[in-house]
């Protein structure tokens, strides 16, 4: 009852869905606008429905989203930045994008990896969300990124703070968010972790439970894939790569209503599988979106995820792990 009433109250300001109450039919037309800012293309939507609608109809219907980020940059719409990360140094050049500008976002959720283009943005209504690092930077579309930067030389020369979980108006147009993903922070704690299995030294598999909050995007999930690795004279680097992986889950996770929002705490569970010759076997168990804020935050509680993937070439050619909650 108290999550039936959260949800009427949130409805008109912000959408979040769980895995099983996702509809069993997509959606015939993905509603998306691509535009361009600052001479870069840009994933737009006007509202968060459309937004949602965005994401519900790849996580319903098991999208590898690696593929889909080749085809969006292939067709010349814009440059997911999943498919950046994937990218050899002569793919990465034909495409006109510089590797030390590659903006840094810690997450292994390749749904928001593919909503990101390669500066790290998405444009919601009329802001712009850039993440890189430990901020998330919210901007006015129409006054342009600048102070971005201003913020980056003041944080770096000690002349303002920003708290982990806290958020500040730097400008009139720019608001920064630090986020708390990847650390111990007050009474929030991530639990998610990665383990690798080695087929050799050239090819692995990354097994992964995440969680993570990103202010206007929130998830919980678990993946296998395999990643293969590209080495240039001193640096190295993995690419995923494409095989057979299988994943299998049961877990519990709470569920923790964000600022702003009425404070309400449930827990809940996810279980199921997804095995598939893809790039990445993953599954979404819950996610959030809305402006400025996703209503909810996932934590989770306890449980496990079951990794194996397959490589044929390698003795051994099949790897496996377990991972607890």
């Amino acid at each position: 009852m108290k999550k039936i009433l959260m949800l009427l109250i949130i409805a008109s300001l912000a959408i979040s869905c769980k895995e099983e109450e996702i509809i069993s039919e997509a959606p015939e037309e993905t509603i998306e606008i691509i535009k361009r800012k600052e001479g870069k293309a840009i994933l737009h939507f006007d509202n968060i429905d459309e937004l949602q609608m965005f994401i519900k109809e790849r996580v319903n219907a098991d999208v590898d989203y690696l593929e889909e980020a080749r085809q969006f940059s292939k067709e010349g719409r814009y440059n997911p930045l999943l498919l950046v990360y994937n990218l050899e140094s002569n793919e990465a050049e034909s495409l006109g994008i510089d590797e030390k500008s590659i903006p840094t976002v810690a997450s292994d959720d390749d749904m928001l990896l593919l909503m990101l283009n390669e500066e790290g943005e998405i444009w919601i209504e009329d802001k712009i969300f850039r993440i890189d690092e430990e901020f998330v930077y919210t901007y006015t579309a129409s006054d342009g990124s600048g102070d971005i930067n201003n913020f980056i030389e003041q944080y770096n020369a000690g002349k303002l703070e920003i708290q982990p979980g806290k958020t500040i108006e730097f400008s009139k147009s720019l608001t920064v968010f630090m986020h708390e993903n990847g650390k111990d922070q007050n009474n929030y704690v991530e639990r998610s972790q990665t383990n690798y299995q080695y087929f050799s030294s050239n090819y692995r598999m990354k097994a992964r439970q995440f969680d993570g909050f990103w202010g206007f995007y929130s998830s919980i999930g678990s993946s296998t894939k395999v990643e293969k690795r590209k080495k240039f004279l001193w640096w190295t680097s993995w690419n995923t790569v494409k095989t057979d992986n299988r994943l299998e889950y049961d877990m519990s996770y709470e569920v923790r209503a964000t600022p702003g929002f009425p404070p309400v705490n449930f827990v809940a569970t996810a279980s199921g599988s997804r095995y598939c010759n893809c790039n990445n076997a993953q599954r979404t168990y819950a996610w959030s979106v809305g402006f400025p804020w996703a209503p909810e935050r996932y934590i989770p509680l306890e449980g496990e995820s079951r990794h194996w993937a397959h490589w044929y070439t390698t003795n051994p050619n099949t790897v496996s792990v377990t991972l607890q909650y």
